[in-house]
């Protein structure tokens, strides 16, 4: 066999070697999502609906503009989904985080601040240290903090 050949078989192999490494990874990462998504569905779907349109209703008044009207639509959101699930449920963690948010865009700064601050010793408390949400809920309480600094 020329060492032309040899090249080629050799890169031939190489290249069948990571196409099945890949399909295997891939594999592998849509399993992965496939469960997150069936936790996430089961969680929606043990939501009442209504709780599910005013969780659509707060983000389109918020598309719109409109920041008093989603704060009070979040607000009656938040109310139902920690009745639902429990206030150390990390959904209701994070609709807590997105009331915070709601807060800061309807203007109270102050409020949203100390919201932000009760969100995150919760995350800290039952998420820890290290948890994505915990992180970017410090993040953007420090962000906002400073901000607020900024502006006084």
């Amino acid at each position: 066999m020329s060492r032309g050949w040899v090249v080629t078989v050799a890169l031939l192999a190489v290249g069948c070697a990571a196409e099945v490494a890949r399909r295997r990874w891939r594999g592998d990462w849509v399993a992965r999502a496939n469960r997150e998504l069936d936790v996430r569905d089961q969680v929606l779907r043990e939501e009442d609906p209504e709780t599910v349109d005013l969780r659509f209703e707060a983000h389109r008044l918020r598309e719109l503009g409109d920041a008093a009207g989603a704060l009070e639509v979040h607000a009656r959101l938040l109310a139902a989904r920690a009745d639902a699930l429990g206030s150390d449920h990390p959904h209701v963690l994070t609709t807590r985080f997105n009331h915070a948010g709601h807060l800061w865009e309807a203007g109270d700064r102050t409020g949203a601040l100390a919201a932000y601050e009760k969100v995150l010793a919760d995350m800290v408390r039952v998420l820890g240290e290290d948890h994505p949400d915990t992180r970017w809920t410090r993040n953007v309480l420090t962000s906002r903090r400073s901000k607020a600094e900024e502006a006084t």
